[in-house]
């Protein structure tokens, strides 16, 4: 019996394990490389589960970073939301770093852009996706 419940343990640990590594992005707003007409007035981020937002940063096109009064997560959660100040015309990039179930640290990068005729030549350039660090 005492053999019967270590291979259970260790199957449910391995298929908590599985399910947490497998968490990805599933939905941004704004979009990944989205070129918008205006500012965006949220930033948004889904998951395809429960996660531990452990930072967020939004920077310009020059690196200059956009202050949002981003706050790390204390409880799971698969979306995140917060207000974003008047963005002037130009490239954008967001760069998060999740946590999850397991501590499994994820990251991942989504670029937009807003307004203006240069800043599309800008976007084409620069391209970038979402990875898993083990």
């Amino acid at each position: 019996m005492k053999f019967f419940n270590t291979v259970a343990a260790f199957l449910s640990l391995t298929l908590a394990f599985s399910a947490s590594a497998h968490i990805s992005l599933t939905q941004s707003a704004p979009a990944h490389e989205a070129m918008l007409m205006q500012s965006p007035e949220q930033l948004s981020l889904t998951f395809s589960g429960e996660v531990r937002l452990a930072k967020v940063t939004l920077s310009d096109s020059k690196g200059q970073p956009v202050d949002f009064n981003f706050k790390p997560s204390a409880k799971p959660n698969d979306q995140f939301s917060w207000s974003l100040p008047n963005l002037k015309a130009g490239n954008y990039t967001a760069k998060w770093i999740v946590l999850g179930g397991d501590g499994h640290k994820m990251t991942g990068t989504l670029n937009f852009m807003v307004g203006g005729h240069s800043a599309h030549a800008n976007m084409e350039q620069s391209t970038s996706h979402s990875q898993h660090n083990h």
